[in-house]
């Protein structure tokens, strides 16, 4: 536990407010030897951190290196008992699951058949959960619950001034996510027991033997949450309606509410109070269309559905990804060619690899990228014609014109072109299944998170 928080944590290098940071070596082993369970803790230091695409910054609480180590191993002794209790469709701040294993989950519950969607988040998830409720909700042995309750009430340091915290979970805590999780648990299960999948039979007699017929089904309510984003899919409009009642009065009990600006109703097909078809979740954009401009779906049974559910990038990440590369060219002007694609290449990388397991073919062969390269490009040689600054700065690399930088006929580096990375569909782990339960197939499909688990 020490060794993930001080070695291999981003956050290793940002202090508590005791001001220790990026450990030494004999610091780590004599930390090893201190962390203990007790009713005591240092508060938290306050840093703002700047929210993706947003003016407004997003508040953390950083613990001590002391209360991180400590909360990491508290986490690891309840982890597997709360993950052999946790709902099948919750996937936020789980091991071995990911934001892939949520759309493979939208996906399988809206790819037969057209549905309402009630697309909601919690306003301030981290920040408004009740202590009270989520202590009596871990329902552990005294002493993690006293340790537990420390780390809530602990406060926060905001430069000189000390705040109290009468509610919430620090964000930059090691066990706040968990801790969140455990908050919404029984989320799914209000919904699916309030909106049962049931098959209707009638049943009779017929020449003296006892018959039954079909006479249809209840739809079954589908609840997908991935931390504080949640989308509830039914067929029916009121049973959507009726589910967003349910949510808010059982988010009540334990201080939340809905974010009533983000939140709304829609329809995967069609238009719906002005709202277009469709919506977006965890950056993806997921919209069924009439069979014509696509393929028709079909059923088990092979009957045509007439309509095609495709997923693809949210066009706001693909602008705001787009402003990102534009961004980076921009503040590195005078920087060598080099170092330039040293610093895109992670981004378009990661970029890529995210959504490369939906149909994302059309988005990765845009070309924007490039005329912001020229603009480079013309900035440095003005004086130099397009040909001559073609020529230097991109190579023709397997038939496909790339930005490459060459030096003395070597080449250095070459920037990655989002079309290069592969579209493979993602296999979606089980919703019962756990990194614990000795099930090995469950670390090969998440093997490069597990790195514990057999490779073979």
């Amino acid at each position: 536990m020490v060794r993930r928080v001080t070695q291999d944590n981003q956050g290793k290098k940002t202090a508590g407010v005791d001001g220790v940071k990026s450990l030494t070596p004999k610091q780590r082993l004599r930390l090893v030897g201190q962390l203990k369970l007790s009713r005591k803790c240092k508060p938290t230091r306050r840093v703002w951190i700047p929210k993706p695409g947003k003016q407004e910054k997003r508040p953390l609480g950083m613990p001590t290196m002391y209360d991180r180590a400590l909360q990491a191993l508290v986490k690891m002794a309840l982890e597997p008992e709360w993950e052999a209790k946790f709902e099948p469709n919750s996937y936020g701040f789980r091991p071995g699951r990911s934001c892939h294993d949520a759309i493979g989950q939208v996906y399988n519950a809206i790819n037969k058949g057209k549905k309402y969607v009630l697309d909601a988040d919690i306003t301030q998830c981290f920040d408004r959960i009740k202590h009270e409720v989520l202590i009596n909700k871990i329902g552990s042995f005294p002493k993690i619950n006293q340790q537990i309750k420390a780390w809530l009430k602990s406060g926060v340091l905001d430069g000189d001034e000390l705040f109290p915290t009468n509610e919430g979970t620090p964000q930059g805590g090691v066990i706040s996510p968990l801790l969140a999780n455990i908050a919404l648990q029984g989320l799914e299960s209000l919904i699916t027991k309030a909106f049962l999948h049931k098959v209707h039979y009638k049943y009779g007699r017929e020449n003296g033997k006892k018959i039954q017929t079909y006479m249809g089904y209840t739809p079954k309510a589908h609840v997908i949450r991935s931390a504080d984003d949640f989308v509830i899919l039914h067929e029916n409009i009121e049973v959507t309606l009726n589910c967003k009642g349910l949510v808010t009065e059982w988010l009540k009990e334990i201080g939340l509410e809905l974010k009533e600006s983000k939140t709304r109703i829609c329809h995967t097909l069609l238009e719906h109070n002005n709202n277009p078809p469709g919506f977006d979740f965890l950056g993806f954009n997921i919209r069924q269309f009439p069979a014509g401009k696509y393929r028709t779906a079909h059923d088990r049974y092979g009957n045509q559905l007439g309509i095609k559910t495709i997923i693809t990038p949210s066009k706001t990440k693909v602008k705001e990804h787009y402003e990102t590369i534009a961004k980076i060219v921009d503040t590195h002007k005078a920087v060598p060619q080099k170092a330039l694609i040293h610093r895109l290449n992670p981004i378009i990388q990661g970029w890529a690899n995210y959504y490369s397991c939906v149909v994302s073919k059309d988005v990765f062969n845009r070309h924007q990228i490039f005329w912001k390269l020229a603009s480079w490009a013309k900035r440095r040689h003005s004086h130099k014609s397009s040909a001559w600054r073609d020529n230097k700065y991109w190579k023709t690399i397997e038939g496909t014109k790339r930005f490459t930088c060459v030096k003395d006929g070597k080449i250095m580096a070459v920037l990655k072109q989002h079309k290069h990375t592969p579209i493979e569909r993602h296999i979606k782990v089980k919703g019962n299944a756990s990194p614990d339960d000795g099930n090995l197939k469950y670390g090969v499909l998440e093997k490069e998170k597990l790195p514990e688990y057999p490779k073979l």
